[in-house]
């Protein structure tokens, strides 16, 4: 399930990028890149705790074409919103996304300045949702992935816990790079 605004990124190779995804009555969909800019990807990024600065806007579904409803088009931001529903847009029926979701949006949002990752920190990549992926370690201000010999559930649950995820019982896990390699 999600909530009304909600917002991910899908398909990305790492996970600062990817298709914009939005939910709307616990569905995901997509948004239509008609005049989508940068600007509009600051208020994704934003949304996402990512930096605004530099956030690129990509067009004619770079990051693959999804499924399901295309809930938002012409989506006009100035930038000092917090939400994509703070900006203008239109929807339902008025949606006129010619080629589909040939013309999913895309973002990549920049990270912390002061260095790519903090060591010790982890993340999820490649998932369908922000609660599974590859597991990502940095190291020295670099992302790596994680060896799955002797992984299992109790590893999974504390990533779950670092992560700040409820659980109940034991993290699933999957192996032979599921999630794609790194």
């Amino acid at each position: 399930p999600c909530s009304d605004g909600e917002i991910r990124l899908v398909d990305g190779i790492v996970s600062n990028e990817g298709r914009v995804e939005i939910c709307f009555g616990n569905e995901w969909g997509t948004i239509c890149d008609d005049v989508f800019t940068s600007v509009d990807a600051q208020v994704v990024c934003k949304k996402l705790g990512y930096l605004t600065t530099d956030a690129l806007a990509f067009s004619s579904a770079h990051f693959g074409s999804g499924t399901g409803d295309i809930f938002l088009d012409n989506v006009g931001c100035s930038g000092t919103e917090s939400s994509l529903l703070d900006c203008s847009y239109v929807s339902g029926n008025s949606i006129n996304c010619y080629y589909g979701h040939n013309e999913d949006v895309g973002v990549r949002c920049q990270v912390n300045a002061t260095g790519v990752c903090t060591y010790g920190d982890i993340r999820l990549v490649g998932g369908s949702n922000q609660y599974e992926g590859r597991v990502e370690v940095c190291i020295n201000d670099t992302w790596g992935t994680v060896c799955d010999d002797g992984w299992g559930s109790y590893d999974s649950t504390v990533v779950c816990k670092q992560l700040g995820y409820a659980y109940t019982g034991y993290g699933k896990y999957y192996s032979s790079a599921y999630f794609g390699s790194g």
